[in-house]
């Protein structure tokens, strides 16, 4: 009977060392990096984030979980870094999930949104959330997360950048327009009329706003014409040039620049559209027409994101294969030469750069 007993106890305590083990938080100790949003699957709750060791050249998967034993969330959309602290973006769950960007720690979440897209921080006491299904972009405080007011735009908010004392903000769901807002009233103090659905946008080293603009999809009531890229002097909120995409099929996103910006990047893939030529495609800034062919070909992959390291200005781009399987990643030189590649997990579908 004894032995029985003991027997037992000894079982317990190793079902329990076990169960222990498996529900431990991971102690992540990173400098260097990128992060990698994997999107999951819509309605599944599975959204995670990837981090890529820049000095270690180590690929890591669901980081967030591992550092804190609970899920981000539904829809992985963005992420955002400021100082010590990372501002993931959960689109379906409408939150912000806010992490420390050295051990991946859960740091706090701003709740209540709507559908959050992307953030941009002008300060420690003043930062924005762009939202699909809301006419205001919500202003919140980036260390306190205390929410502190709303800007109303009259229609939904996608991309945002901070130039001086202004945010300049796309409005990409069936809409046209970018939005200039003054930071210090928190009020839109002009507007202006691009191509349809702007769905990024860049700062060139001349301060000229670049807008990539899809032009919505055949079927939509908003309608349908060729995809375009703007460039804005934004002093006047002035269009300088405009540059549409010979295919009506070419749906163009994730308007990117280099370190020194003066290169634009952008992707023209088989993902949303049936464009020719698909793959990424490279323009000076003085540029007065698109490439005629990419300057990484897409082949067989289905590229779906887009990111440039603006110190090492290598290229990040991901595969997303069929939405329910894991993705991957590719690096490729400013030459366009591939340089690694690795398995992320399912819709990776942004990048950011932590370079201090």
């Amino acid at each position: 009977m004894k032995t029985k007993l003991s027997l037992i106890l000894a079982l317990l305590i190793f079902l329990f060392s076990c169960k222990k083990d498996d529900n431990s938080n991971i102690d992540y100790s990173v400098e260097k990096g990128v992060f990698i949003c994997n999107q999951g699957n819509f309605m599944s709750g599975n959204a995670s984030l990837s981090f890529f060791n820049t000095e270690t050249k180590k690929m890591e998967n669901q980081v967030f979980f591992n550092a804190n034993n609970f899920p981000l969330g539904d829809v992985l959309q963005s992420i955002y870094i400021y100082k010590n602290l990372a501002y993931a973006v959960i689109n379906n769950s409408g939150k912000i999930v806010v992490l420390d960007v050295k051990n991946f720690k859960h740091k706090g979440t701003i709740s209540g949104l709507s559908s959050p897209r992307f953030i941009s921080v002008f300060s420690d006491s003043k930062a924005f959330i762009s939202d699909i299904n809301s006419n205001s972009i919500v202003v919140f405080n980036p260390i306190s997360l205390e929410k502190t007011g709303n800007i109303d735009i009259g229609s939904s908010s996608e991309s945002m950048l901070i130039l001086n004392n202004f945010l300049y903000v796309s409005s990409w769901s069936y809409n046209n327009k970018i939005f200039k807002i003054d930071i210090s009233q928190n009020k839109v103090v002009d507007s202006l009329a691009v191509g349809k659905q702007p769905n990024s946008m860049v700062f060139d080293k001349n301060n000229k706003l670049w807008v990539l603009s899809d032009g919505g999809y055949q079927g939509s009531p908003y309608g349908e014409e060729k995809a375009s890229l703007s460039k804005i002097d934004v002093e006047n909120m002035e269009i300088e040039l405009k540059i549409e995409f010979l295919d009506i099929n070419s749906s163009p996103s994730f308007l990117s620049c280099n370190g020194a910006k003066d290169s634009l990047y952008f992707i023209n893939g088989s993902w949303g559209s049936n464009a020719q030529e698909s793959g990424i495609y490279k323009m000076s800034i003085n540029d007065n027409n698109t490439p005629e062919s990419a300057f990484i070909p897409e082949n067989n992959k289905m590229f779906y994101a887009l990111g440039v390291d603006p110190q090492q200005n290598i290229i990040y781009v991901s595969d997303a294969k069929d939405f329910s399987q894991k993705g991957w990643v590719y690096r490729y030189k400013s030459s366009g030469e591939i340089i690694d590649s690795f398995k992320v997990d399912i819709a990776p579908g942004y990048f950011a750069f932590k370079n201090d």
